[in-house]
């Protein structure tokens, strides 16, 4: 499994071995997720609570983009 970052940050893709692939974006103050080229679904509080439980990349990309967040509102 690779990260990739978009140029559009804050978001990303996750690529596995078999090609497929899942992507996170922030938009509008919450977070979505697509698998391949599906549609894009709101993560509910729970999912954003797995991910952070499994601490899976998706958690570890919400950090960091809260700490971002947070020196940028601190500037």
């Amino acid at each position: 499994m690779s990260l990739h970052l978009s140029d559009s940050l804050p978001s990303f893709r996750l690529n596995f071995p078999s090609g497929d692939f899942n992507e996170y974006r922030f938009r509008q103050g919450c977070v979505e997720f697509r698998a391949n080229d599906g549609p894009w679904r709101l993560l509910d509080d729970a999912d954003i609570r797995l991910h952070f439980v499994l601490r899976t990349e998706v958690a570890k990309w919400l950090r960091r983009e809260s700490a971002n967040a947070y020196r940028a509102g601190a500037a």
